[in-house]
């Protein structure tokens, strides 16, 4: 029974990249990004390094987006997307080829929550401890962010992953199980 699930689900996360390395991204040398966005890189995240390139060939008019099936050279592709690295964690963004920032999805490691957020911890969890913790921020341009944070607590030989939102208000928590695929 392990292996089928196991099998299964290595079978949907290769079927997964694929169709998307296929459908909507082409992986860009950092020289055939157009300065503009490597500039806007530079103010908007001076402290982080890029590691990685995208161009991702959708057109966004008005807040539609629309997927170009006809991109014929690397400078007909008019949105970008970049993973920055930094001491903590990774960016993601997604800039337009005037180097506006359309988007991004900030994931950080121990990062100190807020106090409203640990509170609310403390108060739901009392007596378990924090042995890891996550943060993400998504942000898309114009719009709200959204702020999520995932941590795996732990109380004796039980462990629990809680996710929560910027006010403190869990989201979600499951068991957090441990598997042994040697069986």
């Amino acid at each position: 029974m392990k292996k089928i699930v196991l099998t299964l689900f290595l079978m949907g996360s290769v079927m997964q990249s694929y169709a998307q390395d296929v459908l909507f991204e082409k992986k860009m040398k950092m020289e055939s990004i157009p300065v503009t966005i490597i500039e806007s890189i530079d103010n908007d995240f001076g402290d982080f390094e890029m590691i990685e390139s995208y161009a991702i060939p959708i057109e966004i008019i008005e807040e539609d987006v629309f997927v170009n099936r006809n991109i014929e050279t690397d400078e007909d592709y008019e949105t970008y997307q970049i993973t920055l690295k930094g001491n903590k964690g990774e960016i993601v963004a997604t800039y337009n080829k005037d180097g506006e920032l359309l988007n991004t999805v900030e994931e950080f490691k121990n990062i100190k929550p807020s106090p409203e957020v640990r509170n609310a911890m403390g108060k739901a969890f009392p007596d378990w401890f924090i042995k890891k913790d996550y943060y993400k921020l998504t942000h898309f341009s114009g719009k709200e962010q959204k702020e999520r944070y995932k941590f795996i607590i732990e109380k004796g030989k039980q462990k629990k992953v809680v996710y929560m939102d910027e006010k403190g208000e869990i989201l979600n928590v499951h068991k957090k199980l441990e598997l042994d695929l040697n069986n």
